[in-house]
């Protein structure tokens, strides 16, 4: 079972290969009309057809490809769509006297619809408590809400909210406590560009399937204090030497909590994928950001990570002998780790982690990112710290 089909489990009233094979025979098409009529190659085709791998599970594009040539209603399979629709056409009706205060948790509500049905969760208003600030008061409302809640809580300043237009927070009570609650804290002040309810539902899918990966990860992650995070990583390193020697495990975390949540917000909130070569612009302007010394090293590493796995090509592989000739093609950097994200990706559970696989991908990120870096740039980090040479 591969890293989608976990999340995405056929409706037991309606078996999509069934539907595909009756409306390709009232058509009277062959597998192989199908096929080349969406870009498929047959073998592709004749998993959905023989329930191998449901239509379902298969990237936006791929699915509305084998509708247009069977004539299809793509929302017999997506029927979420539909709704994600209805909201929008109401939202856009009422723009100005809707209020953000008040269209977020219709938002949300439909969010965590979306991800009930997606991965089995029972998230709702009542459980998924929301906070809203400015950047202005951020620091406040930060304080505020992680002690009315009893969420962890860090030591903040203004300069700290600069990026983040929303942050969630996992309640440090048992999972199956009747109390336990979550958190999202969101920023109204976002940037007019980002301002739709299209992208504020996106955000509030990606902070759920962060929620989902911290009390999912490890076998005790439902447990209060016995989350991956609480029993492997340590504080954040404040020396040279502490960084590259011990915190292997911190930079594998932090990488793979963004990126997993990238995946399953794909996976819920389904966009249409690009091919590999539309974004290699992207990627290599991503992977020239992977360098000692850049604060936002990380977060481009992650999204770097999520952008390939988000394409036809990532999603499509089911073994990294099938993607690795088409990151080889574009001279793609970083191939050891993306192998290493892949293979994980493709386990049972995708969020499921280890502390051996994380310290894995933070030892070979660090490794990677000081051969990223210009000589001349690690020598002025390592001065910065007080190194002469």
């Amino acid at each position: 079972m591969n890293f989608i089909e976990y999340f995405i489990a056929p409706d037991e009233d309606i078996s999509s290969p069934i539907i595909l094979r009756t409306r390709r025979e009232q058509l009277e098409l062959s597998q192989q009309q199908v096929a080349d009529g969406a870009n498929l190659q047959l073998r592709q085709y004749q998993r959905f057809e023989s329930g191998e791998r449901y239509i379902e599970s298969a990237t936006m594009k791929t699915a509305l490809a084998v509708c247009a040539v069977l004539k299809l209603n793509p929302f017999v399979f997506f029927p979420e769509a539909e709704e994600i629709n209805k909201y929008r056409e109401l939202t856009e009706r009422e723009p100005v006297t809707m209020k953000k205060e008040e269209a977020i948790p219709l938002l949300l509500q439909k969010a965590c619809d979306l991800f009930n049905a997606k991965c089995n969760t029972n998230y709702s208003l009542d459980n998924i408590k929301i906070a809203y600030c400015m950047m202005a008061d951020a620091v406040d409302v930060y304080k505020a809400f992680t002690k009315q809640f009893g969420f962890r809580s860090e030591k903040r300043s203004k300069s700290n909210f600069k990026t983040m237009l929303a942050e969630s927070f996992v309640g440090q009570t048992d999972i199956d406590d009747p109390s336990h609650v979550d958190g999202i804290l969101i920023r109204k002040d976002s940037p007019s560009e980002l301002d739709s309810p299209e992208y504020y539902m996106m955000m509030l899918v990606h902070e759920l399937a962060h929620i989902f990966c911290v009390t999912h990860e490890i076998d005790t992650a439902g447990k209060a204090g016995q989350r991956f995070y609480d029993l492997y990583c340590e504080d954040t390193p404040g020396t040279l030497a502490e960084e590259y020697n011990n915190g292997y495990m911190n930079a594998g975390y932090a990488i793979w909590r963004e990126f997993i949540a990238d995946i399953i917000q794909d996976i819920v909130y389904q966009q249409p994928s690009r091919h590999l070569g539309e974004i290699v612009p992207v990627l290599k302007l991503l992977s020239d950001e992977v360098r000692v010394g850049n604060s936002a090293a990380k977060s481009a590493f992650h999204r770097y990570l999520s952008e390939i796995m988000n394409t036809w090509e990532g999603s499509e592989a089911e073994t990294f002998e099938e993607l690795k000739p088409h990151l080889e093609k574009y001279n793609l950097h970083f191939i050891r780790i993306v192998e290493l994200v892949f293979n994980n990706l493709h386990g049972k559970d995708c969020y499921k982690i280890d502390p051996q696989f994380i310290e894995e991908l933070g030892a070979m990120y660090l490794a990677d990112m000081i051969r990223n870096t210009p000589p001349d740039d690690l020598m002025k980090f390592a001065e910065s710290y007080g190194y002469k040479f």
